[in-house]
């Protein structure tokens, strides 16, 4: 199965949003939280190391909060939209039994461990074009699959521009309940 975020699209570029600050940080510290089975093996932490579920001091310090504004953009695709998710069923009935996706789209197969799915109606969203060749959309909005979050791929040729830029601090109250939700430790 190949790597990469769910909405990705190849030959094109995405960035990966989200209408709330905590939505960010869930997104992306997930991918740091330790699995049952981690957990399970190492039993108790060594005091005074970094430990599993620990998030250093140089994840902040790499990454910054922005605040976006898309400039004029176009539409975006609903994917959490049953009626979009019927009409891209039939556009991409073919594709979809090529991939062996024997029942209706909907929101699992998008939310789904097949990322080819929500991968294939991204990249029909990024190739549609009006009559006179344009893009029809900026991208795609999505509720992430770790709550009730509302995410947004951001297509490439959308112009986008930071409004607002503030260092990632530790004390960030999204940032800390993030973090204890997930029982992630910041350093």
């Amino acid at each position: 199965m190949p790597t990469g975020n769910r909405y990705d699209v190849a030959g094109g570029g995405v960035l990966y949003c989200a209408t709330r600050l905590e939505a960010c940080y869930a997104e992306t510290l997930a991918r740091l939280r330790p699995s049952p089975g981690v957990i399970a093996k190492l039993g108790d932490y060594e005091s005074g190391r970094m430990n599993v579920g620990s998030v250093p001091a140089d994840w902040r310090t790499r990454r910054v909060r922005l605040v976006l504004l898309c400039d004029q953009p176009l539409p975006f695709l609903d994917v959490e939209n049953p009626s979009t998710l019927a009409a891209l069923g039939e556009a991409l009935t073919k594709e979809l039994v090529a991939l062996d996706v024997d029942r209706p789209l909907d929101v699992s197969l998008m939310r789904g461990r097949d990322r080819r799915i929500p991968r294939l109606v991204s990249l029909w969203a990024y190739s549609q074009q009006d009559d006179l060749g344009m893009p029809k959309f900026s991208g795609l909005r999505y509720e992430s699959k770790l709550g009730q979050y509302e995410c947004w791929a951001i297509f490439d040729r959308t112009m986008v521009r930071a409004a607002e830029q503030k260092a990632v601090l530790k004390s960030d109250v999204a940032l800390v309940r993030v973090a204890d939700m997930y029982g992630l430790t910041l350093h």
